[in-house]
């Protein structure tokens, strides 16, 4: 027990010398009246750095693509295609379609002069004015578009109505609009189903039996029913 107590006063001793010795440096101490900066310690403000948004990376992505898409597009030279590789939508698009599109955007405007799409009864007939437009700006013949003749002063269009002449009275006049719809519904759904490929079978398959019995001599010619007997040796009516 003595020994243990001689101990903690020696702690108690050494704890009270220390705290002496900075009272008295603390007490001995002073500020300077000045202090280089390189010795102050200064606040440093840090910023957040911006997280980049999903949409902007994309916007740059793209913006990126495009110009490398514009830098191969001006080094690569368009090549004329021939004529043998052209596709069907192609031709539409720079042969058909830039003569038709003008055609009926007139017809559109001459419909709403006479008021076609109103009422059921008028003189305009826009079947006859998108022929007369055709036949007018035809690119192979220049001329016909100082002329401008009225379909009905067309050659061809009165050799045509000679030899097939018009009601007096067209069908769109005589017909309601329900019994006109029912019979464009009726058109559209024939169409469809004779495009399937089983309806055509059946079909070609009649026609092809109609025609082998109006040619009788089918029975005793081996070389007609050989040639008959492929479906591409016939004709389609």
């Amino acid at each position: 027990m003595t020994a243990k107590n001689t101990d903690r006063k020696g702690k108690n001793k050494d704890q009270k010398s220390t705290t002496y010795e900075m009272v008295d440096a603390l007490a001995t101490f002073k500020l300077p009246d000045s202090l280089p900066c390189s010795e102050i310690d200064f606040p440093v403000f840090v910023k957040k750095k911006k997280k980049a948004k999903w949409s902007e990376i994309v916007e740059e992505s793209n913006e990126r693509m495009q110009k490398i898409q514009k830098y191969v597009e001006s080094k690569n030279e368009d090549m004329p295609k021939s004529p043998f590789l052209k596709t069907e939508c192609e031709y539409i698009n720079s042969e058909v379609f830039i003569i038709l599109l003008p055609a009926l955007e007139e017809t559109l405007r001459k419909a709403k002069i006479w008021e076609a799409l109103v009422r059921q009864k008028c003189f305009f007939n826009g079947i006859d004015h998108i022929a007369q437009v055709l036949w007018n700006n035809n690119p192979r013949y220049p001329g016909r578009k100082f002329q401008s003749p009225h379909i009905f002063n067309m050659p061809w269009a009165r050799e045509h109505l000679k030899n097939n002449p018009r009601p007096y009275y067209p069908k769109s006049w005589l017909w309601p609009e329900e019994y006109a719809a029912t019979l464009i519904q009726k058109t559209v759904r024939q169409y469809f189903v004779q495009r399937q490929d089983d309806v055509q079978e059946m079909r070609d398959f009649w026609r092809k039996l109609k025609l082998e019995q109006s040619i009788p001599e089918l029975d005793t010619n081996p070389f007609l029913s050989r040639r008959f007997a492929s479906t591409s040796n016939f004709q389609k009516n």
